[in-house]
């Protein structure tokens, strides 16, 4: 029995295996709406957060953001300060690529409508890395700390949703879809010991 499930896991790695680059080629020609989507999905974020008017721009696979910020109001005066930050958004999108390899490799995952959703959510699922990096950028700015007004707390919430949008959803994210999805993979099946 443990030899067949094992054999399972490295027939189901092979075929993922070799459908990863058809579905890395697919996604490095659709880049530029697969960077759109979640560009557009992060400007409330980066709104919310730097407390300032944010304009998004896309060139290529880059999301430029504009943030008009000003300072809190003094008689006479308030200061404005506009900054640019460009996001290298396509390092946050490869995952759907990698979900598809895996989704079509396990015949326990190719549901197609449970593939359409977990497909829609990664495309919008790399917004939170987006926006992340752009605020990321914005707090290392000196010239701009009086003017985004940061305590302690929303520096560390940005820095550790930098690190999560980085380092762990673009990767973790599709794995965890798609074993959600192969769940015949993993859980043992009723009855069995």
């Amino acid at each position: 029995m443990r030899d067949l499930a094992r054999r399972q896991v490295f027939l189901v790695a092979g075929r993922a295996l070799l459908m990863l680059p058809i579905f890395l080629a697919a996604w490095y020609f659709a880049g530029t709406p697969l960077t759109w989507v979640p560009g557009v999905a992060a400007t409330p974020i980066v709104r919310v957060i730097s407390g300032g008017s944010v304009a998004m721009q896309q060139q290529g696979r880059d999301i430029h953001y504009t943030v008009k910020l000003e300072a809190p109001y003094r008689p006479g005066v308030t200061p404005r300060v506009a900054a640019d930050v460009e996001v290298g958004a396509a390092k946050f999108t490869y995952g759907i690529a990698l979900f598809l390899a895996l989704a079509l490799a396990a015949r326990e995952s190719r549901d197609s409508v449970a593939i359409l959703l977990c497909s829609v959510l990664l495309v919008v699922l790399p917004a939170l890395g987006i926006a992340f990096d752009a605020l990321k950028q914005l707090g290392a700015t000196p010239g701009l700390q009086p003017f985004l007004g940061w305590g302690i707390g929303t520096r560390e919430g940005v820095a550790l949703g930098y690190q999560v949008g980085t380092l762990l959803l673009p990767t973790l994210g599709p794995v965890a879809l798609w074993l959600v999805l192969a769940r015949g993979l993993w859980l043992p099946e009723p009855g069995a010991q």
